[in-house]
């Protein structure tokens, strides 16, 4: 279990970038993408130029691993739908029933919800956000108390995060790709996107 979760984290750890509806091979980095159901699904992408895994013991462990899960947590929390190997690159898409099962599997902090729900579940909302459309619009917790029935998604792991509808907010620190993705490589904490 500690090999496939540092695996994951290192997988995690790398630059993510993906597009609704988009085929997980024609994704380029790792990416968390959000549905309006809530449910989370990650493709993962590393590049394994030095020869220290083998591609079909990571997939062997994976699928090992899920299976446990699954078996504690119930059937169909986490799938791997997608696994390739292309020279150097792994690509693994794996789906979780909803961001509960992602951060429990992967072991990162990852909220979606409504502000509500945020602050129910004792999250601190004290973040500065922007209007990705315009970047002179900053709001704050102030503005996000009057927002609750908002989604909102927290992420704590500095990553690329799409959404499936429009965003609204976004962290301050996080880069802009387009109106439903941001990237948090640049943010040390964690990346806040409200839609």
């Amino acid at each position: 279990m500690k090999k496939i979760f540092l695996l994951l984290m290192i997988l995690l750890c790398v630059s993510l970038c993906a597009c609704t509806g988009q085929k997980p091979e024609k994704i380029g980095m790792t990416t968390v993408y959000i549905s309006k159901d809530g449910k989370v699904t990650a493709t993962f992408v590393e590049d394994f130029s030095q020869p220290q895994y083998d591609m079909t013991e990571l997939q062997t462990m994976t699928e090992t691993e899920i299976a446990e899960y699954n078996g504690q947590n119930g059937e169909g929390c986490v799938a791997m739908t997608y696994f390739q190997v292309e020279g150097n690159i792994a690509k693994m898409q794996m789906e979780f029933a909803d961001y509960s099962d992602y951060s429990a599997f992967i072991g990162e902090d990852l909220f979606v919800g409504t502000i509500a729900e945020a602050l129910e579940a004792g999250y601190v909302l004290d973040v500065s956000l922007t209007n990705p459309v315009n970047s002179e619009d900053v709001i704050g917790e102030h503005e996000l108390l009057t927002m609750q029935e908002s989604n909102i998604v927290i992420v704590e792991n500095a990553i690329r995060v799409r959404t499936e509808s429009k965003m609204l907010y976004m962290s301050t620190d996080a880069a802009y790709i387009d109106e439903y993705e941001v990237d948090g490589y640049d943010n040390p904490d964690v990346t806040v996107i409200v839609y």
